[in-house]
């Protein structure tokens, strides 16, 4: 299924805080997103180390998003997470699905991900990328507790985003712990214009949309 994605990268000033944002997070989810026109997706993640926050949402296609985003901006609530003191600054990096691999355990839920954003020259290079990851795929599929692994491509090409998902901590270990992973990693850096930025995540609130979209 298609859909268009956003990940807001929250940077905490202290992982004592984390929970209060944690909370704050998934309150305006259930306040407000979850019922808007094209919402199919919200997840609340929190580092391993506590010190960044990751809120990743997909929408039917970009305008939905657009349109929630700059109604969400413009209600300028005080109380909005990302005012919190805490946060010491947010990015947001958006794109388009453009496809992934599924492995085992698909359709059972995440507990821990990691957020991949990789960064290229073009469609070119992230095209080549995509193709290492589909062919993986073909060891990742029966790798034991791994879920899937999106990929979402920014419209100019130039920022590719893999998330992957699996059951839990030990899977994620058992994963990484593989050693086709590291030669993998060293194939898609020859590709890479800047180092790429990866997050290793617990999902902490976790709500599917109603999958509706109205007009």
């Amino acid at each position: 299924m298609g859909y268009f994605a956003a990940f807001d990268i929250c940077r905490l000033t202290g992982p004592a805080t984390a929970g209060r944002i944690v909370a704050a997070l998934a309150s305006a989810v259930d306040a407000r997103a979850r019922t808007a026109p094209g919402f199919l997706l919200s997840r609340v993640h929190l580092t391993l180390d506590g010190a960044t926050l990751v809120h990743h949402t997909r929408w039917s296609d970009e305008r939905d998003y657009r349109r929630w985003r700059s109604d969400d901006d413009a209600a300028g609530r005080p109380e909005h997470p990302h005012r919190d003191p805490a946060v010491g600054g947010v990015v947001t990096v958006t794109g388009a699905a453009a496809g992934g691999i599924q492995g085992p355990a698909v359709g059972q839920r995440p507990r821990v991900v990691a957020v991949a954003i990789r960064h290229f020259t073009g469609p070119e290079p992230a095209a080549a990328v995509l193709n290492l990851l589909h062919r993986s795929g073909r060891w990742k599929s029966d790798h034991p507790g791994f879920i899937a692994a999106d990929v979402c491509l920014s419209a100019d090409g130039r920022t590719f985003v893999n998330y992957p998902a699996w059951t839990g901590r030990r899977a994620y270990e058992a994963w990484m712990a593989d050693p086709r992973i590291g030669a993998g990693q060293a194939e898609v850096a020859q590709f890479e214009s800047a180092p790429p930025q990866y997050l290793v995540c617990t999902v902490e609130h976790d709500v599917a949309g109603e999958h509706r979209k109205e007009r």
